[in-house]
């Protein structure tokens, strides 16, 4: 018994290892995070308008507080935006159909206490999963792009 258990610890812990070094890899390089001076509805509202001022197409709006209020639950504001420009996306899909389960772009907005949260995750680590080599650049130009309309909406 005791010879099983360490066979199962000596396999298991470089794994857990590993997890945890590439979640916080993840952490660093896939995601852009920053925190809203606005409140949760003005700061939606400045990011659909900057996003439309752009002729950014705003696909859906996901507002999942209301979702779970009309299932009888309660939870901290948070929606999805989800956003993209045809234009844009389509060429990354050419190169590589199967990136298109990763488009289009959110834009994830919530409230941790009476902290207002945006959350964008970065297109360029994705496309490079899909081993997109022939308009890699567009996916970072993509990024620097939500990046700056993400800083615009939340000008003060």
């Amino acid at each position: 018994m005791a010879l099983k258990l360490q066979i199962m610890l000596f396999l298991l812990f470089p794994l857990l290892g590993m997890a945890q070094i590439n979640s916080t890899e993840l952490k660093t390089t896939t995601e852009y995070m920053v925190q809203s001076p606005y409140t949760f509805t003005q700061t939606i509202e400045r990011l659909q308008k900057v996003l439309k001022s752009k002729n950014i197409t705003i696909f859906a709006t996901i507002d999942h507080k209301k979702a779970a209020e009309a299932v009888g639950e309660n939870m901290q504001p948070a929606t999805v935006l989800i956003v993209g420009n045809p234009k844009v996306g389509t060429a990354l899909m050419q190169e590589n159909l199967l990136l298109a389960i990763e488009l289009p772009l959110k834009i994830f907005v919530y409230q941790e206490g009476k902290t207002i949260n945006i959350r964008y995750e970065k297109i360029a680590p994705i496309a490079e999963k899909y081993h997109i080599k022939q308009n890699f650049s567009t996916a970072e130009k993509i990024d620097a792009a939500m990046q700056q309309l993400i800083k615009l909406a939340i000008e003060k």
